[in-house]
């Protein structure tokens, strides 16, 4: 790939890889990406249990969940998403939001190259009844809470405020939005952050799985991202850790948040 900057943005990526059976396992390799042809991207950075955001709802498991993974989430942001998307800008990278409908509406970017169809999307073939009838919303309930879709801080969500949308960022609702902006940039690779692992980072619309279906060459950096952890895996991270390793085998590569820091300043300092 030939690069047009006095200086590529080096990172180190891990993968699965199998050569064959007896030789799989965790590969490291070096990827000198064009900047003109990369993008950053912050996926799904809620504003709940934020300063300015709604309260963590003490009778509702949503967003990250526990307290104490909502917590965690904040802190990750703060200490890891904003310095990158820092970093990234300096360098010259695009920064797009992804978000879903009640947050991505609320900024005026998100309808650039957004067709009507997906601003207004159609109503949704109907299903025939349900089988048990009531137990889609008993089972949800079960989980997430009694009432939980009826919680006032659904309407107050924003981006999180240490990395909200700047004048120049672009917030995406849908994989194909974003890939027509890709396209007219000439974007080829992605470097994602965000949450959750487990969830959103791989199947949310113009998440990760998406947008590898469009081609596109995909990084995530492992410590500016956190899966849904519950109160037995909290302590270890085990679902965070279950996660990467997935997307390591299915989607992309892993990299570091020092590494793809110092890679940016290079290319920033190279000019």
């Amino acid at each position: 790939m030939a690069v047009r900057h006095e200086m590529a943005l080096r990172l180190r990526g891990t993968h699965w890889a199998t050569p064959s059976l007896a030789g799989a396992g965790w590969i490291e390799e070096p990827f000198d990406l064009d900047p003109d042809e990369t993008a950053f991207v912050a996926l799904h950075l809620w504003n709940v249990g934020d300063v300015d955001g709604p309260e963590i709802p003490e009778r509702f498991f949503v967003d990250m969940g526990t307290a104490e993974c909502q917590a965690e989430s904040v802190r990750i942001a703060e200490h890891y998403i904003r310095p990158a998307i820092d970093a990234a800008r300096a360098a010259g990278l695009p920064i797009f939001h992804v978000e879903p409908r009640n947050i991505a509406l609320k900024y005026d970017s998100v309808r650039y190259l957004l067709d009507d169809d997906e601003l207004t999307p159609s109503p949704a073939v109907p299903r025939p009844p349900e089988a048990n009838p009531g137990w889609i919303k008993e089972r949800a309930e079960r989980a997430h809470g009694r009432g939980y879709m009826e919680w006032d801080g659904w309407r107050r969500m924003r981006i999180l405020s240490s990395c909200d949308a700047e004048p120049g960022d672009q917030v995406i609702l849908t994989g194909r939005q974003f890939d027509r902006i890709l396209r007219t940039k000439g974007i080829k690779n992605l470097v994602y952050t965000g949450f959750a692992t487990n969830m959103c980072i791989l199947d949310s619309a113009a998440a990760t799985r998406e947008m590898l279906g469009y081609g596109y060459r995909i990084f995530l950096i492992r410590e500016a991202t956190l899966g849904v952890e519950y109160t037995d895996t909290f302590e270890d991270r085990m679902q965070t850790r279950a996660a990467l390793n997935y997307f390591m085998q299915v989607v992309g590569d892993t990299i570091g948040f020092a590494q793809f820091v110092e890679a940016c300043r290079a290319v920033a300092a190279a000019g």
